[in-house]
C-alpha cells in the first residue's frame, strides 16, 4: 500500500492533528471532540486515522507536555499543519 503524503497538510488544515493541544497552531479541542474526529477518519481508512493519532499522541503531545518552549515553537506548527510528519520509536527489551 501506498500513503498520500498530500493529506497530512489537509488534515491540518481541518485542525486534526495535535487537535487536543491549545496554542502552536493547534486546535485546542477537547477530547470528545477529538474522538468524535478520529472516528470520522477512521471510517474513511484506518491507517489515515492511525497517522492522525500517531502524529497528535506520540509526537506531539510528548513534545507539547515534556520539551522546552524552544523546542515547541520550533516544532509543533510545523506538526500541527501537516508540514512536517513525526516520527516515534518503539524497543522492547
Amino acid at each position: 500500500e501506498k500513503v498520500d503524503r498530500s493529506l497530512f497538510p489537509r488534515m491540518g488544515e481541518l485542525g486534526l492533528l495535535g487537535s487536543t493541544i491549545d496554542g502552536y497552531g493547534c486546535s485546542g479541542l477537547n477530547y470528545v471532540c477529538y474522538g468524535l474526529a478520529a472516528r470520522e477518519v477512521e471510517r474513511v481508512d484506518s491507517g489515515y486515522r492511525s497517522m492522525m493519532s500517531v502524529q497528535s499522541s506520540l509526537v506531539m503531545y510528548p513534545i507539547f507536555a515534556y520539551g522546552s518552549e524552544e523546542q515547541r515553537e520550533k516544532y509543533l506548527p510545523r506538526l500541527a499543519s501537516g508540514e512536517s510528519v513525526g516520527c516515534f520509536g518503539l524497543t522492547e527489551p
